[in-house]
């Protein structure tokens, strides 16, 4: 159904451009390649056309997008893969009037979004708001064994969130002076859908940003802060029938503080960006909110063919983030010709990253009367030193009808990567028994001594190992103006 929706939207688009007094169309395709190791994996790719028009004070636009977005993580005996694709239509229009503008917009995600502005004609004060609603599907998640049996193969788990968008800004340019701040509030909402397997969400994000921008004679300074506050819950639930089973119960709180700086003189750009970002992850003691309990997604039929140990065997986990990172660097590009104009450019960026996650995870196994509680801490940090190299042309041909072809490559080029996985306690930490669950006198309770480990070292052996192959990105675009 969307596929159609997608096709009508397009050729209605492409009817529409005959009566267009003015038109702007643009196509670009690209893709992100971070990751790509044994136990790590990381690719996104995308495609999208756009295309606008405008007849007098009304303007009408539309874009088809494709997104294809995967990941892959190893832990202990399973595989944990992503996958998140879907092909995206959307179309708006908007009424510009003499002091104010409405607007509004509609996708295929589906989603509706009507907007409003109001500015003065001398441009000293100008407010916006926007509000939508609507799903998004974020794709499918799904838990591989490392070992697979006729018992258990793949637990496949789709996750789409309903959300409420409302946005408020406003702005003010005092002579060679602009300012901005906006107030973004996205809120989720959990849902119960007929599938099997799914992830829902109820969440609260709200984002404070503020802008800075000041012109010189022949340059410009722009300037920017921006906040993110997210507490965020997500549910894993197993529908059976009429039974619904929680297997995975996840409380996140995380905040984000971003900040960044930016000069342009002519055909000269220079940036420079700072991030912090710091997260927790909280367990609930009480019964059937564990953090992951995956016996509880199997159907009767397998549980029954599974061993007690992993039949009664549940998670709770503790974490806490902290990470850091700087970018900088400066930009330049050439221009060559006049009615066919040619620009090639070079990027060269330096950054430095680092952070560390402490994880204190509670392993419970329940084996007929024995009940043993296993703790775990582990403590990974990780650091990184290098650049990013970005080379990339653009070719203008000019007159009544202007083209533009766009493509550029970039790549991180590592100087350092060391990262560390060991148990934060030397000592090793020891299980904790507790009493029968059943109060019998005679049941026992195992106890289990970890050892402790430090591994650390590169990512790769060597950093050329990296090059293509992690951090590599590249994009290709077309533009048409008549």
């Amino acid at each position: 159904m969307s596929n159609t929706r997608s096709t009508l939207l397009a050729l209605g688009l492409g009817a529409i451009q005959v009566l267009a007094a003015s038109n702007v169309g643009l196509a670009d395709c690209g893709g992100l390649f971070m990751l790509h190791q044994k136990d790590k994996h990381f690719a996104a790719k995308g495609c999208s056309v756009k295309d606008s028009f405008s007849i007098k004070n009304f303007v009408v636009h539309g874009s088809i997008q494709h997104l294809d977005i995967r990941s892959r993580y190893t832990e202990n005996n399973w595989h944990l893969k992503s996958v998140s694709r879907q092909t995206i239509a959307s179309a708006g229009f908007e009424s510009n009037f003499k002091n104010y503008s409405l607007g509004l917009d509609v996708s295929t995600l589906p989603m509706v979004m009507p907007k409003a502005t109001f500015h003065r004609d001398d441009s000293l004060f100008s407010a916006k708001t926007r509000f939508a609603f609507g799903s998004i599907n974020l794709g499918t998640i799904s838990w591989i064994p490392t070992k697979k049996t006729d018992l258990i193969s793949t637990i496949p788990v789709d996750w789409e969130s309903h959300f409420v968008y409302s946005e408020l800004s406003a702005g003010s340019k005092i002579g060679s002076h602009y300012f901005n701040l906006s107030l973004n509030y996205i809120r989720t909402f959990p849902r119960n859908p007929d599938k099997e397997y799914y992830l829902r969400d109820s969440a609260g994000v709200l984002i404070l940003n503020g802008e800075y921008g000041h012109t010189f004679s022949g340059s410009r300074l722009d300037a920017g802060y921006a906040y993110f506050d997210a507490d965020m819950t997500v549910y894993g639930i197993y529908h059976e029938e009429t039974s619904r089973k929680r297997f995975m119960y996840l409380p996140i709180e995380a905040n984000v503080h971003m900040a960044y700086a930016r000069w342009q003189k002519e055909r000269l750009w220079t940036h420079l960006e700072l991030m912090h970002i710091s997260g927790k992850i909280f367990s609930n003691q009480e019964r059937f909110y564990e953090t992951l309990a995956l016996n509880r997604a199997l159907p009767g039929s397998v549980l029954k063919g599974l061993s007690f140990s992993f039949l009664q065997r549940t998670f709770r986990a503790d974490a806490e983030l902290d990470a850091s990172a700087i970018v900088g660097g400066a930009s330049y590009y050439w221009k060559m010709g006049k009615r066919y104009i040619f620009k090639p450019s070079i990027e060269l960026d330096f950054f430095g990253a680092g952070g560390e996650v402490d994880i204190q995870k509670e392993i419970e196994t329940v084996i007929l009367t024995t009940h043993q509680v296993t703790n775990e801490k582990t403590l990974r940090k990780v650091s990184s030193i290098g650049s990013v190299l970005s080379l990339g042309f653009e070719f203008q041909k000019e007159g009544p009808l202007s083209l533009s072809l766009q493509y550029g490559i970039s790549q991180i080029i590592p100087f350092y990567v060391d990262y560390k996985d060991y148990l934060a306690d030397s000592d090793g930490d020891r299980s904790t028994p507790q009493k029968p669950s059943n109060g019998s006198s005679g049941s026992t309770a195992k106890s289990n001594q970890q050892v402790a480990k430090d591994k650390s070292g590169s990512l790769e052996r060597s950093a050329s190992a990296l090059l293509f192959r992690n951090g590599f990105a590249t994009h290709l675009g077309i533009s048409v103006k008549f």
